[in-house]
């Protein structure tokens, strides 16, 4: 979950009011928030399916809702001053989307621009998948002549980069750029890159990468110029009015712009009339106006509410409580404050309610149930595993559930792997099927400290189905890994028949080739017949990949199948 530092006195200030640390540390963690800690910074973990928290001014509108200090839904007026912007067609195979929008009367204060400042770097890791799905630009809009374009440009076109004080080529920037070195891989591929240009020809940004040095927000910056580009078009409306509506809680003033799409065939018409007089058609493309903060509506059942939270509320008590948290009731409808981007289906509106209302308040009530419970069989089993392996003197780890697929690549573990849709990071982005791997990386992590280092760890890894491709199955495992000098394939084998003496289980082992073990170090692990498990050396050049520099040898069990033959 994303920390965010809010400055208490500045969260005040928006707020109006004098609020003890007590009361604060209160609130925020009932309003659904992690708090850490509240002195005179506030570090609050957001989970994130509330990416409108990750700025101050966002965390003081639901605050002060649930503080009672504002409540009902905020009000967020949009002018119309004929802003324009056009998207050229030529972004569709690069970054197909953008939207934009103009906040006029700006006190940057330096609240407002470590919030700013903060906000922007939180959307980009969470809601932007680290800039992939969603990236943002914030410019001086003093500096900008009126209409901008959203099109690309060949890798030796040139501008200032932000921090920069000369010309540096689109491809130079990925190449020298501290962010297009970081971002390089998201514009992997491509021909040209996309640019916002203004109509005298000044470079805004570079998306996803880096803004412009020559629409840089400077200390007395009061206009600013919002730009959001990426693959979701839904998701870049969120962002950009979690954006607008935070500088209009500083007071700022909301400005639309009205945004053409220009579709291929538009532009060649565009190219073969250009210098043709008394053409009045309009041949612009689809047109968009951005920001829209039309409230979501979405209509609300009491009885599923009080069914479901084990209460006996009214009309009117529901809607004192979803005034607290920003939402307006009319009727049985519930109007959605436009900067939540996490409400899908009236459950999340329950979730709300409850919230409002005081988890705490909620009655604990014993069901009118008899059960007889009992501790899963398989989990006393996997306890005796774990003791056992503590008694032959390994440490036991923990590795993470999700975990990166180049991990498997590096262990030469080519077995097919759960991918996760829209990871957030490289990092987790596929389920592990193998222990193995996020030991090898414990092992990497702590080569520093002594050896030997001898490890165990007992997990659940997920499977494809082998009769069902399409299902999956979970399993329970076992691993130990031996990393010293002397490590051997015999010593693995003699824990692993020490571990079996001690469960009562006797095994034999079957010669196996395995790539992430040495040729005829590997054998397969059998009970009554059946694979239950492998062992061996690991290969040098796994062990290379992993940047260890002793051997390690390693077992490793499917429990599951082991407390089923026994």
């Amino acid at each position: 979950m994303p920390l965010i530092t809010i400055d208490k006195q500045d969260l005040l200030h928006l707020l109006g009011e004098s609020v003890s640390d007590e009361d604060l540390a209160y609130n925020i963690s009932m309003m659904g928030t992690d708090l850490r800690e509240v002195t005179e910074v506030i570090d609050v973990e957001i989970f994130p399916d509330r990416p409108d928290l990750l700025s101050t001014e966002g965390f003081a509108m639901a605050l002060e809702g649930y503080l009672g200090i504002k409540t009902e839904m905020p009000v967020f007026t949009v002018h119309q001053k004929g802003y324009t912007a056009f998207i050229d067609h030529k972004v569709a195979s690069v970054r197909p989307y953008a939207v934009c929008a103009i906040v006029k009367d700006v006190v940057l204060s330096d609240g407002a621009v470590k919030s700013l400042m903060q906000v922007q770097e939180k959307l980009h890791i969470t809601h932007g998948r680290n800039r992939k799905k969603v990236a943002i630009g914030v410019h001086d809009l003093d500096k900008i002549t009126f209409p901008v374009t959203y099109t690309t440009k060949p890798l030796d076109f040139s501008f200032v980069p932000l921090e920069w004080y000369t010309e540096l080529t689109l491809k130079e920037i990925l190449n020298q750029h501290k962010k297009g070195i970081q971002y390089a891989h998201l514009l992997e591929g491509f021909s040209e890159y996309p640019l916002w240009i203004d109509s005298k020809g000044t470079v805004l940004s570079m998306p996803p990468i880096i803004n412009s040095e020559d629409t840089k927000v400077e200390p007395d910056t009061h206009h600013l110029f919002l730009d959001v580009t990426g693959y979701s078009r839904k998701a870049l409306e969120q962002a950009l009015n979690i954006l607008v509506c935070s500088l209009a809680r500083r007071g700022g003033n909301i400005y639309a712009v009205q945004v053409f799409e220009r579709e291929k065939e538009i532009e060649e018409e565009r190219e073969i009339e250009k210098g043709k007089k008394g053409k009045k058609e309009n041949k612009e493309g689809k047109e968009y106006w951005y920001p829209n903060l039309t409230p979501q509506e979405m209509d609300l059942d009491l009885g599923y509410v009080n069914r479901w939270l084990g209460l006996s509320l009214s009309w009117d008590e529901v809607r004192t409580l979803l005034e607290r948290m920003r939402y307006q009731l009319s009727n049985h409808t519930v109007k959605i404050p436009p900067y939540r981007a996490d409400i899908l289906h009236p459950v999340d509106i329950m979730e709300d309610i409850a919230k409002a209302y005081g988890l705490d308040n909620i009655q604990e009530v014993i069901p009118e149930i008899s059960t007889i419970g009992e501790e899963d069989p398989l989990e006393v089993f996997s306890r005796r595993i774990a003791n056992v392996m503590a008694g032959f003197g390994l440490l036991e780890v923990k590795t993470y559930y999700l975990t990166s697929r180049e991990f498997f690549e590096k262990t030469r573990i080519t077995d097919q792997l759960i991918q996760v849709e829209n990871a957030v990071t490289a990092e987790y982005n596929v389920l592990r099927n193998w222990l193995l791997p996020g030991m090898l990386y414990t092992l990497q992590c702590n080569k520093h400290y002594e050896y030997p280092q001898n490890i165990y760890e007992i997990g659940e890894v997920i499977n494809l189905d082998d009769q069902f491709p399409e299902k999956t199955r979970e399993e329970l495992h076992a691993a130990c890994a031996i990393c010293h000098p002397k490590a051997s394939f015999t010593e693995a084998k003699e824990m692993l028949k020490a571990l079996c003496v001690n469960l009562g289980m006797t095994f034999r082992l079957k010669p196996a080739e395995h790539p992430v073990f040495i040729p005829q170090r590997c054998g397969s692990v059998l009970l009554n017949a059946q694979n239950v498990g492998i062992t061996g050396e690991v290969h040098p050049e796994v062990l290379i990949a992993w940047d260890l520099e002793v051997p390690v040898a390693c077992f490793e069990l499917d429990l599951g199948a082991v407390y089923a033959l026994i």
